[in-house]
């Protein structure tokens, strides 16, 4: 079961982040000298260079912390004025099928939208190893909804809601021979209202994985499986807020 994440809070000044994520420019990133599997991830570096606010304020974030097993630390970063990271916190999710997490994050290219982008373990230093292409206008975002093997072929399907807020589409991507190939779509399907702070829904197994969605007009609960050529979305029972969404992941 995926739980779904709210963003958290901005405390400390824009200012002051921002000088102690230079520090830490400094201070990590050594390359480690044996391979190690992601522990956590936290953003670092709020910005409010990109104005789309989708996530109910105008800060995102310009880096990454990844902290590896024995405590190495790398830094994803980004340039000011360049891409974001416009998510509510990076997820650790076994992409591979190794059984370690790599960490998956929206990102976003301020003309370009967002994608899902995916960092992992590379000979010791964290990189990006695949991404979806971005949605391709500005102010265009997705919303995640979970990673698992959907279709029981042995391997992994990662799903997202694309504009949640205007295309409403299911779309799905495996991930296969270290690339994301796109297998699937469904439309009329969303998670995420304009300002929400959390995406609520997400994967559940219930005899099988299922994507827990709304249905377009928010009136109805969706569970969605995959049977490795279509997307098949089922009414599970009434949409009644967020909180419903959550409850149907675990199953009764």
């Amino acid at each position: 079961m995926t739980k779904w994440a709210r963003r958290l809070p901005l405390h400390p000044v824009l200012g002051r982040a921002r000088r102690a994520w230079l520090a830490l420019c400094l201070l990590i990133g050594v390359p480690a000298a044996g391979l190690a599997d992601i522990q956590s991830a936290r953003f670092i570096g709020p910005t409010t260079h990109y104005d789309h606010g989708i996530l109910g304020d105008a800060v995102e974030y310009s880096g990454m912390v990844v902290t590896l097993s024995g405590g190495r630390r790398f830094l994803v970063g980004h340039s000011e004025g360049e891409r974001v990271f416009e998510d509510t916190a990076p997820r650790l999710w076994d992409v591979t099928g190794d059984g370690a997490p790599e960490v998956v994050v929206i990102e976003t290219d301020p003309p370009r939208g967002a994608q899902l982008a995916i960092y992992g373990e590379v000979a010791g230093r964290i990189e990006k190893i695949a991404a979806t292409p971005h949605i391709g206008q500005t102010h265009r975002w997705l919303a995640p909804i979970g990673a698992a093997d959907l279709d029981g072929d042995g391997h992994i399907e990662l799903a997202y809601i694309d504009r949640p807020h205007l295309a409403k589409t299911l779309r799905i991507w495996r991930y296969q021979d270290g690339k994301l190939l796109h297998v699937a779509d469904h439309k009329g399907l969303t998670n995420h209202r304009i300002g929400w702070t959390h995406i609520p829904g997400g994967l559940r197994n219930c005899n099988g994985s299922e994507l827990v969605t709304a249905n377009a007009d928010w009136t109805r609960i969706m569970a969605t499986r995959f049977d490795g050529k279509t997307a098949q979305p089922r009414d599970i029972g009434p949409h009644k807020g967020p909180e419903s969404l959550n409850a149907a992941l675990r199953c009764k």
